[in-house]
């Protein structure tokens, strides 16, 4: 009993815990998105962002790729300043140009693979949200750019840049997956095997791509390479590589042997050199 009230029977040592905080509904999304509006969708409320782009007239489409092929330069100027000279245009214009092939070659088998998910996407709704899947991990990549461009300027190590660079892009891309899936499944899907098959598919051909478009890290006498390599191989050749120093060796090829007098040479995809 409470002694100062004897008609409300309340422990003071146990009060009643407050009444919740009535939760405020959010406000719905613009009419049109603009780059702030799409970047915190992306973050906070990616269900009702793809909710939005189902309906005509978002606009979002265009500005995803422009987040997209932004973010990509930026960063590869970060893994350009590693080799600098040629590297500080080549790197961002191979990333960007290899990530957005990458995207236009999978585009098809998205279409299937969220299809068999159960998801009922449109041609232009499912392009939005690939779009913006590549933005969301382009901005990630954005924030792991500072910690990547002091190792940039302080080691020489291929092995070692060529991790961070990979696993930089690996974090990035898994967040904007998830985006990919969240979309499907706002989209009606009823299972991820599908999404997963088609995302694992996607990551090993944006892996290939930073082998088929080398050299990406070091430099060469060639901007690109004619010689093909599985890119596990192409990692494992130049893992203990260092700028201007030769650690390890790899048995001579056809690709990669010294031509004898009047024999055309091949590209040789390991034949760097610092400016000399």
């Amino acid at each position: 009993m409470n002694p100062t009230n004897p008609m409300n029977p309340v422990d003071p040592l146990n009060p009643p815990a407050p009444p919740p905080y009535p939760v405020l509904p959010e406000a719905p999304l613009e009419e049109t998105l603009d780059l702030r509006a799409l970047f915190e969708a992306l973050l906070r409320r990616p269900r009702d962002l793809v909710l939005r782009l189902a309906s005509p007239g978002h606009g979002a489409t265009g500005r995803f790729t422009l987040l997209a092929i932004i973010s990509f330069l930026l960063f590869g100027v970060v893994l350009g300043c590693f080799a600098k000279h040629e590297q500080l245009w080549l790197a961002p214009l191979k990333i960007t140009g290899g990530l957005l092939i990458a995207g236009a070659i999978c585009f098809p088998s998205l279409y299937i693979f969220s299809t068999l998910a159960g998801g009922k996407f449109s041609v232009h709704q499912l392009g939005a949200c690939l779009a913006g899947a590549l933005a969301l991990a382009g901005l990630l990549l954005l924030g792991f750019a500072p910690a990547i461009w002091i190792f940039a300027e302080s080691t020489n190590s291929y092995g070692f840049m060529g991790f961070l660079g990979i696993g930089a892009w690996l974090i990035a891309l898994l967040f904007g997956l998830r985006f990919l899936k969240t979309a499907c499944f706002a989209a009606g899907a009823t299972q991820s095997s599908p999404m997963v098959i088609w995302s694992f598919v996607f990551v090993l051909v944006t892996l290939q791509m930073t082998t088929s478009l080398r050299p990406i890290l070091g430099r060469s006498e060639h901007a690109f390479t004619q010689e093909k390599k599985f890119f596990l191989q192409h990692w494992g050749d130049w893992l203990g590589e260092t700028q201007g120093v030769a650690t390890t060796s790899t048995p001579p090829t056809d690709a990669t042997k010294v031509p004898e007098a009047g024999e055309p040479a091949r590209g040789d995809s390991r034949k760097s050199y610092d400016g000399e």
